[in-house]
């Protein structure tokens, strides 16, 4: 049998070490773990800062719903006009017993019951569009389905108003000014969840405010135009696409847009990022640490 030629200058490399070496990129750097495997401590503080933050944006809130709803009139009044809009803006007050008030504004409109030519018309065009989805490449799934969901309440507003169109209980008025008023209450809600959902990680204070504050306002300038939006595809059409609007482009579009930019806050990097990575025993040498922060 050959003998092997051994090397005397090999240098012994521990256990502990290979260990070490587990959590080493490329380059020399530690490989932090991520973020789904990360554990945060609980402790007091956190729970002092959540509940803070989160009672001191909410009732800021409740002491600022009277401009905003003043903004919001002036708003849609604004777009109304310049859409060409035959309506008006006012402004409803409620009040819960003697404790608390608020108001939202009223958008007068008028939209009329489809007639038949536009029931015959959505038939159409609401069988082509299904007809399409089965026939989308693959990686359009995703499109598919969502459009099934649509021709799914669009067939339904369809099949109501063909057969019991004076049973609709609703109008183009109250349907505007409840989703206003449901708007109000999401931009309320929305401290309440970060407190169970955000505001209990390893976040700094300015960004669990910054990201409140931000969800806040950008829902204060979308919700009236959004729903004054609304109040176009009505005024121009007919009660036929209030179904289709509620269910899709009403309070489900809002949550989504909540959950971005939760999604996008829970991205930035947290206190835990900064901990370093395990280094189990910490058996380095001076000549190993300098080769670890070396860019």
């Amino acid at each position: 049998m050959r003998a092997l030629n051994v090397d005397k200058s090999y240098s012994y490399v521990s256990t502990d070490l290979i260990q070490e070496m587990r959590y080493r990129g490329f380059g020399g750097g530690y490989i932090q773990d991520h973020r789904a495997l990360l554990t945060s401590s609980w402790d007091g503080g956190k729970l002092v800062t959540s509940a803070g933050l989160a009672v001191a944006l909410f009732v800021g809130w409740l002491f600022t719903m009277k401009w905003v709803s003043a903004f919001w009139g002036q708003l849609m009044s604004f777009w109304c006009e310049a859409l060409g809009m035959r309506s008006y803006v006012t402004i409803v007050h409620y009040h819960l017993g003697d404790l608390f008030g608020f108001s939202a504004p009223y958008l007068h409109l008028n939209s009329p019951l489809p007639g038949k030519v536009e029931l015959l018309l959505g038939v159409v065009v609401t069988f082509i569009v299904l007809l399409v989805t089965f026939f989308l490449p693959r990686r359009y799934v995703p499109l598919a389905y969502l459009l099934r969901i649509v021709v799914f309440f669009h067939a339904c507003a369809l099949l109501f108003f063909t057969f019991v169109p004076f049973s609709f209980p609703y109008s183009a008025s109250g349907y505007v000014h409840g989703l206003l008023i449901a708007g109000l209450a999401l931009i309320a809600l929305i401290p309440i969840v970060l407190a169970f959902t955000y505001f209990i990680y390893d976040f700094s204070f300015l960004k669990k405010l910054g990201l409140s504050l931000l969800i806040m306002l950008h829902f204060v300038i979308l919700i009236p135009m959004q729903f004054t939006a609304h109040a176009f595809v009505l005024y121009h059409t007919s009660m036929l696409m209030l179904p289709l609007l509620f269910f899709i482009l009403a309070l489900p579009l809002d949550v989504m847009i909540f959950i971005a930019f939760y999604s996008w806050g829970a991205s930035w990097k947290n206190r835990l990022y900064r901990e370093p990575a395990p280094r189990g025993n910490g058996f380095f040498t001076d000549k190993e640490e300098k080769y670890d922060r070396r860019e």
